[in-house]
């Protein structure tokens, strides 16, 4: 359980630093500007169909696979927990 809350924490703090540091002038230089709170993300739709700026499909799958799988973790540890005091 502690490894998948530190991957999520790790990626998620991941997330902020790219969306508020290394994309915090995106909205100067873009027309259509998306941003995402859950994860973080700011990303700029061009006219030619590309994005930039946005979470790559392994990031958030990282994301919300180790959200997943602590949840996961943890109503196993507590099915296991209740079913010993029984």
């Amino acid at each position: 359980m502690c490894a998948f809350a530190g991957i999520f924490f790790l990626v998620w703090g991941l997330s902020w630093v790219k969306a508020s540091v290394l994309n915090e002038d995106l909205q100067n230089r873009c027309e259509d500007l998306h941003t995402a709170s859950f994860p973080f993300e700011k990303s700029c739709s061009h006219e030619n169909g590309t994005v930039g700026g946005a979470n790559s499909l392994l990031f958030d799958g990282a994301f919300f696979g180790s959200m997943a799988a602590g949840v996961v973790c943890l109503v196993a540890a507590f099915t296991i927990e209740a079913g010993q005091k029984r």
